[in-house]
């Protein structure tokens, strides 16, 4: 199938992740895996995850549910907590959900999940950077440091976010958090660099800065700079965890390459 999509107005073409290489995943049982860590689950004083990421498809070749696939996530049966979803264009929700990218947290035994999401077109091979925080019971999600929207997800929260009739209540469980896929059943396909994860809610000024590689460190638990070129293993520079590759690739960010 062939899809036109035009880029969105006033959104910069320029951004890319500061790295020379990063993780590349075929779409097909390519992931990293990281153990659980109590630092990697939501904490009661908040939680935001951040990553690059550039989707090299619209129509993902392993998707589950309605058509989408788990670009990140911790969580598996009877124990899920979060996750980074992406939609195909074409999928069966009504009305569909065309490219749209998702931050989602779930109760522990599943079932229900709420969460907020990016539905802005989508170029394959254009690197987007995608944040996502939970606190006092609301998500949000930024797109190349822009915020989008924010959610309700414990009820009415009255901060002006997007009521839901779900009341989620995220817990630390002891499953993996795996960087292309959360619990094997969908794959990304694509590259991933520069995921990091903090135990706060960032403010909307610091996630501004992001994208353009002003990180900020206070309560930063995990930084996986996805950069190390070679071998089986991705390391976290706090040096607290190690994450296991399993079959994605090294690749060399392209000259010229560019995201929105």
């Amino acid at each position: 199938m062939s899809v036109c999509i035009l880029a969105p107005s006033g959104i910069s073409a320029d951004l890319h992740p500061s790295t020379t290489n990063y993780l590349q995943f075929s779409g097909d049982a390519e992931y990293v895996e990281i153990p659980s860590a109590r630092d990697l689950s939501f904490g009661g004083a908040g939680f935001t995850v951040s990553a690059w990421l550039k989707p090299d498809t619209l129509e993902f070749p392993r998707t589950e549910g309605s058509g989408y696939v788990y670009w990140m996530g911790k969580g598996e049966k009877d124990r899920y907590e979060w996750a980074g979803r992406m939609y195909s264009y074409t999928n069966r929700e009504k009305p569909p959900r065309p490219n749209r990218i998702s931050f989602y947290v779930f109760n522990l035994d599943g079932g229900l999940g709420e969460g907020s999401y990016s539905q802005q077109p989508v170029r394959p091979g254009e690197w987007i950077q995608i944040t996502a925080t939970a606190n006092r019971g609301d998500t949000a999600i930024y797109r190349n440091g822009q915020y989008v929207r924010c959610d309700e997800y414990d009820g009415p929260a009255g901060h002006g976010c997007q009521a839901h009739g779900e009341r989620i209540h995220p817990a630390p469980g002891d499953a993996p958090l795996r960087l292309g896929t959360r619990d094997l059943k969908s794959f990304f396909q694509g590259g991933l660099a520069q995921v990091r994860l903090w135990n706060r809610a960032l403010a909307r000024a610091e996630i501004q800065k992001i994208s353009h590689g002003d990180i900020p460190r206070d309560g930063l638990v995990a930084e996986f700079l996805l950069d190390e070129g070679k071998g089986d293993t991705v390391h976290d520079t706090t040096g607290k965890h190690v994450g296991k590759i399993v079959g994605a690739r090294w690749t060399t960010l392209a000259s010229g390459q560019k995201s929105r």
